[in-house]
């Protein structure tokens, strides 16, 4: 259990940093938590030395359950930009095709047909 705290401590600290990953990764920082004092209380009952790998996967865990939430609120962050950005791209839709900002707009449909009118009126 020792061994598998501390791959999970190790695992759940690297993946920890990765914004959106960090939320499926806090479950193996718990899991990784849960071993290493599991296996740290068994070898402490029965007086069996190596308890190092259960006490630096808890560690680990320890470590990397605070720094997954800071990055779970910096991702559910980025996640309201992204979504807020879609408002940018709706202004700048807007903006592309309202008539307003056409250089040209005096120009009428209907002086279209009255030009045309009068080309072919005058042959």
């Amino acid at each position: 259990m020792g061994v598998a705290s501390l791959v999970l401590g190790i695992i759940s600290l690297i993946a920890g940093w990765i914004p959106f990953v960090c939320w499926f990764v806090f479950i193996l920082a718990v899991i990784g938590l849960i071993l290493g004092i599991v296996d740290c209380v068994k070898k402490s009952k029965a007086n069996a030395s190596g308890k190092g790998m259960g006490i630096a996967g808890l560690i680990l865990s320890a470590i990397a359950i605070p720094i997954i939430i800071i990055m779970s609120f910096a991702s559910l962050g980025m996640l309201v930009a992204i979504m807020e950005e879609n408002d940018v791209l709706t202004n700048y839709n807007d903006y592309y095709y309202n008539d307003y900002y056409d250089y040209d707009y005096d120009y009428d449909y209907n002086d279209y047909y009255d030009w045309y009118d009068r080309y072919y009126n005058n042959l």
